[in-house]
């Protein structure tokens, strides 16, 4: 039988509504995680990559798994999948640089700097917090931003408005690691740039983790 996947749809929500409407509420997770590795082989096709052997082996073995050990498994698998694609994007992205540009290696600060432009630029939550901290720099900035949130966002989900609201954490913690020219913990620099291309939940459990990592990496600065 033939399955149906996200990219049968016109958007990500429209996916999400149909697997809320038609597959039973014990089945969701899994099926909202099988659409995940489909997404991620989809993306693997359209760079020209094989998908990964082991990565294919493994869903194989996923998949004569039962629930609730066969979601977990799942899940478990897109988040490497998801980590193995950001490294890859990354080297690409930063390849692709270095062939344009053979300046020397630039200072803590300055990669911190590239990343909040590039976030400023690409990432629509985060630029909301820069542009409202911008407008209002001589008053009190938290006091009207979830007003000021809900006026941009209106009827968003929560999942968007709560990701809006960590991307004000994440600029104060990236402003703390630029003013100290401190280096940002490994690969958090690629997960932070590529987050705002996250779907669903995964894109709030990836924000957890490297805000979370991103505070530990300050405490054990100042503790040192």
């Amino acid at each position: 039988m033939t399955r149906i996947i996200p990219s049968d749809f016109g958007s990500h929500d429209d996916w999400l509504l149909y697997v809320r409407r038609e597959i039973p509420v014990p089945e969701q997770p899994y099926a909202l995680a099988l659409g995940r590795i489909d997404l991620f082989r989809s993306f693997y096709l359209m760079q020209g990559l094989p998908f990964p052997i082991p990565v294919a082996q493994e869903f194989e073995r996923i998949e004569m798994l039962q629930d609730p050990e066969r979601t977990a498994a799942l899940e478990a698998l897109n988040s490497e999948v998801l980590r193995n694609l950001t490294v890859h994007l990354f080297n690409q992205a930063q390849s692709n640089a270095s062939e344009s540009d053979s300046r020397t290696l630039p200072s803590p600060r300055e990669k911190i700097q590239e990343l909040r432009n590039h976030l400023a630029q690409q990432n629509p939550y985060f630029s909301l917090w820069v542009v409202y901290k911008s407008d209002v720099k001589d008053h009190p900035v938290a006091e009207e931003w979830g007003k000021y949130l809900l006026q941009e966002l209106g009827a968003r989900s929560a999942g968007e408005i709560a990701f809006a609201h960590a991307m004000v954490e994440l600029e104060k913690l990236l402003s703390l690691f630029h003013d100290g020219n401190r280096v940002l913990p490994g690969l958090s620099f690629e997960r932070i740039w590529f987050l705002h291309s996250l779907r669903g939940p995964e894109r709030m459990l990836q924000t957890r983790a490297v805000l979370g990592m991103l505070t530990a990496e300050l405490s054990a600065c100042t503790s040192a």
